[in-house]
C-alpha cells in the first residue's frame, strides 16, 4: 500500500480505473486533513497573538499608570510602597505571560520581534541640489578655567528645505 505523502509521477503509470480512483480518494482525504490542520494552527496563531496584543496592552497601560500615577498627599508613604509593589509584581507576571508566549509559540523561519524599534535607514539626498551650510559656532571658545576649547568633531545634518536645496548645519562639539 503507497502512503499518500510519498507518492511520485511513476506510482501513476499503469493503474487500473479502480486502484486510480482509490488512490484520488485517499488523496483527497490526505488533502482535506492537511487543510484541516492548517486551518486549526491558523486560529491558534490568531488567538497568540490576540493574547500577546492583550498583555502588551496590559503592561503599557501598567508602565502608564505607574509614570504617570497621582502623587497626592492622601497617600502615606506605607500605601504609596504597597501599590508599587503590586504593580512591580504584575509588570513582572505579564512580561514572564509574554515570554512563554513568544518561546511557547516559536517555529523556524518566523520573521524576528517587531517590539524592538528600527532605525530608519535613510538614503543621502541627492548631489545636484544646492547645498547652504550654516555654521554655528559657540560665542565664546574658552573655558570657565581660561584653557581654549578644542573641536573634537562635527555634527552634520542634512534636511530637504522648500526651496529644494539642502540646508547643512554644523554643530562642532568642543571639550577641554
Amino acid at each position: 500500500m503507497l502512503r499518500v505523502d510519498q507518492l511520485n509521477a511513476q506510482d501513476f503509470v499503469g493503474l487500473s480505473p479502480a486502484a486510480a480512483a482509490e488512490l484520488a480518494a485517499r488523496v483527497l482525504s490526505h488533502v482535506g486533513e492537511q487543510s484541516r490542520q492548517i486551518e486549526s494552527q491558523a486560529q491558534a496563531i490568531e488567538l497568540r497573538d490576540a493574547k500577546i496584543a492583550s498583555i502588551t496592552f496590559e503592561l503599557r497601560r501598567l508602565l502608564k499608570a505607574r509614570q504617570f500615577a497621582a502623587r497626592t498627599e492622601r497617600m502615606n508613604a506605607e500605601q504609596r510602597q504597597l501599590f508599587e509593589e503590586t504593580l512591580a509584581a504584575d509588570q513582572a507576571d505579564l512580561e514572564a505571560q509574554l515570554a512563554a508566549l513568544k518561546t511557547a509559540f516559536k517555529m523556524p523561519g518566523n520573521a524576528p520581534d517587531t517590539d524592538t524599534p528600527r532605525k530608519p535607514k535613510r538614503q543621502a539626498l541627492p548631489e545636484h541640489l544646492k547645498r547652504v551650510d550654516h555654521h554655528h559656532e559657540p560665542e565664546n571658545t574658552t573655558c570657565d578655567c581660561g584653557q581654549a576649547m578644542v573641536r573634537i568633531g562635527e555634527d552634520v545634518s542634512e534636511r530637504l528645505d522648500i526651496n529644494w536645496s539642502i540646508g547643512v548645519c554644523r554643530n562642532p562639539p568642543e571639550v577641554l
